[in-house]
């Protein structure tokens, strides 16, 4: 019986991820089908299924041309400075936005490296990221030179423990910063 029940449970860890990514896929091609065609059918006269996700990927490509040009930075500035005065929006924002860079545009991270530090107590090791050498009184103050480690939590990287830590005391690791995140956000699952 219990190899029945291992075998159940390695079918639905192979097969929950494939079927959620297909039905997340497929609920937003269907969101951006609907939201589109209002203005998509009046102007080719008929309804090309599809052409909404063409037309998203246009609209995101414009978005990101019009961002590198002065007058487009200034007024993503503009937009995202009045997003971040809205207290329930302002989290949402930020939250999505560092997730966002940390997974697409990894070298942009203020993430230095990955690293394995013991923590929250001796013989415990969790997943960090460098962020720096401590400077200031904190270093003046340790008799050893400290490196500053964003230890995040999970499922939410966004939120997590700044530790100092001795830098003897800690083990680099040669994953990268995006397969990191992916271990954290997704509780140890991904490998």
């Amino acid at each position: 019986m219990s190899r029945l029940r291992n075998y159940f449970l390695a079918g639905l860890v192979i097969f929950v991820p494939i079927v959620a990514t297909i039905y997340i896929v497929w609920i937003s091609f269907n969101f951006l089908d609907g939201l589109l065609k209002p203005f998509i059918e009046p102007a080719i006269g008929k309804h090309v299924r599809g052409l909404s996700l063409l037309v998203t990927i246009l609209l995101i490509l414009s978005i990101g041309v019009f961002a590198r040009i002065a007058i487009g930075r200034k007024t993503f500035e503009i937009f995202e400075k009045t997003l971040l005065k809205i207290p329930v929006i302002r989290g949402l924002y930020l939250v999505i936005k560092q997730t966002s860079e940390a997974f697409l545009i990894p070298n942009e991270s203020e993430f230095k490296r990955v690293v394995l530090v013991e923590f929250p107590r001796k013989g415990t090791y969790a997943l960090g990221f460098t962020t720096g050498v401590t400077v200031g009184e904190i270093q003046d103050k340790t008799a050893e030179k400290v490196i500053n480690i964003f230890v995040p939590t999970t499922p939410n990287p966004t939120s997590g423990f700044l530790i100092m830590v001795p830098e003897k005391s800690v083990v680099p690791l040669d994953m990268s910063i995006q397969d990191a995140l992916k271990f954290v956000i997704s509780g140890g699952f991904s490998k």
